[in-house]
């Protein structure tokens, strides 16, 4: 039987080892840290548990007609015990499908000198994460962040990607004074300026600078807490079908690609299109190149901010319902929708609504497919959605 090393367990890695197992491989996963990798145990799934949180304090404080900080609710060292159980939680049901598929999971490092006992290796170790800021290394990363006892009530973070927005927004939520530092914009994908100027009037609750000289000082202030919010680097570089390159029978997906991964739905798919080409490269089969066409992508705030596609000048502007996780929100602000069109067709939508999966739906019409045809909305949510798509 054909035996196979998958090394990481992360979203891709795991995806990636249970479809081998479906195949029939002999597979064993190496993990030297946790089950889940980055994305449950330091990433966007621990981020979930803290933007929860938020959102709870956003709607007693829209309640209370004041500003309700988390430690009136629960102390932060508590609430990072809570996330803590439920990753556990998470972790065995992980731990458990993955067994169940027949996969071996080896809690260890994986060695180089290990490669002689597989016919395969596949890496899916995700990106190596810098640890200071240019030669400044009294910051926390997000692998430190879970660590937190204490809630700081100063906080620089540095980056103005998806993370570092994310971050800024919660911690700012909790009642923490925030500054973020970027050397340019801020979420640099939304392009749209009636969608940047509604993020930055309604959904940014922190400071944001742009100064070096500023940012320099606060940098050396021992009364703000770093956090590093800036994009890691791949680690492999591999052809079209996920072959690492100058190395037989070795494959790579996920984060630690130097041309790939970027988000968890992602790298699951890199690891199912990895099993699969193992399997025809056995079978003297083609091989099947990874689509990255048409991916949702999401910021969570206040409200979840989610785009696909294209953001073009023509467009139609929906305002967002009433309904469940908007209805407090509506003496505030529920959200700016635009859907974005091209000769006649959608070609893309940013949405700010608390039914963010219809944004797959905006990415099958985008292909082509009418599948709004037969749509029947989840209401009070997508009922604008509905109603457009109708007429």
């Amino acid at each position: 039987m054909t035996k196979i090393a998958v090394v990481g367990s992360g979203p891709a890695g795991r995806t990636c080892s249970m479809s081998l197992a479906d195949y029939g491989f002999d597979v064993d996963l190496f993990e030297k840290d946790k089950i889940g990798g980055t994305c449950l145990n330091y990433g966007c799934t621990y981020i979930t548990g803290l933007r929860e949180m938020a959102d709870i304090l956003n709607d007693l404080s829209i309640l209370k007609n004041k500003k309700i900080r988390l430690e009136e609710i629960i102390s932060f060292k508590e609430l990072q015990e809570k996330i803590s159980k439920i990753q556990d939680k998470i972790r065995n049901k992980l731990e458990k499908e993955t067994k169940e598929k027949g996969v071996n999971i080896k809690y260890k490092e994986f060695k180089e000198k290990y490669e002689d006992n597989y016919d395969y290796i596949v890496y899916a170790v995700g990106k190596k994460y810098p640890k200071s800021y240019n030669g400044y290394e009294n910051v926390l990363t997000h692998r430190d962040i879970p660590n937190l006892k204490e809630l700081p009530e100063n906080i620089l973070i540095i980056g103005g990607g998806t993370v570092g927005v994310e971050y800024a927004s919660i911690f700012s939520d909790f009642g923490s004074n925030v500054i973020l530092y970027t050397r340019s914009k801020i979420l640099k994908e939304i392009k749209d300026e009636d969608i940047r100027n509604y993020i930055m009037k309604n959904l940014v609750n922190f400071k944001i600078i742009n100064d070096k000289d500023k940012f320099e000082k606060l940098l050396k202030d021992d009364n703000y807490t770093k956090i590093l919010a800036i994009g890691g680097k791949g680690l492999f570089e591999t052809d079209e079908y996920l072959r690492i390159k100058n190395k037989n029978k070795t494959y790579a997906c996920g984060d630690c690609l130097i041309n790939g991964g970027g988000n968890t739905p992602i790298s699951r798919m890199e690891g199912r299109i990895v099993a699969q080409n193992i399997y025809n490269e056995i079978n003297n089969r083609e091989l099947k190149k990874p689509n990255y066409d048409l991916v949702p992508k999401t910021v969570r705030m206040s409200l979840t901010i989610a785009y696909v596609g294209k953001q073009t000048n023509k467009y139609k502007i929906l305002k967002s319902h009433i309904g469940k996780g908007n209805f407090y929100k509506v003496l505030k602000s529920v959200g700016l929708n635009k859907i974005y069109y091209e000769n006649g067709k959608v070609v893309g939508a940013i949405i700010m609504t608390p039914c963010p999966e219809i944004l797959p739906y905006f990415a099958q019409l985008i292909r082509g497919i009418d599948v709004y045809n037969n749509f029947i909305e989840v209401h009070p949510s997508t009922d604008i959605f509905y109603k457009e798509f109708r007429t």
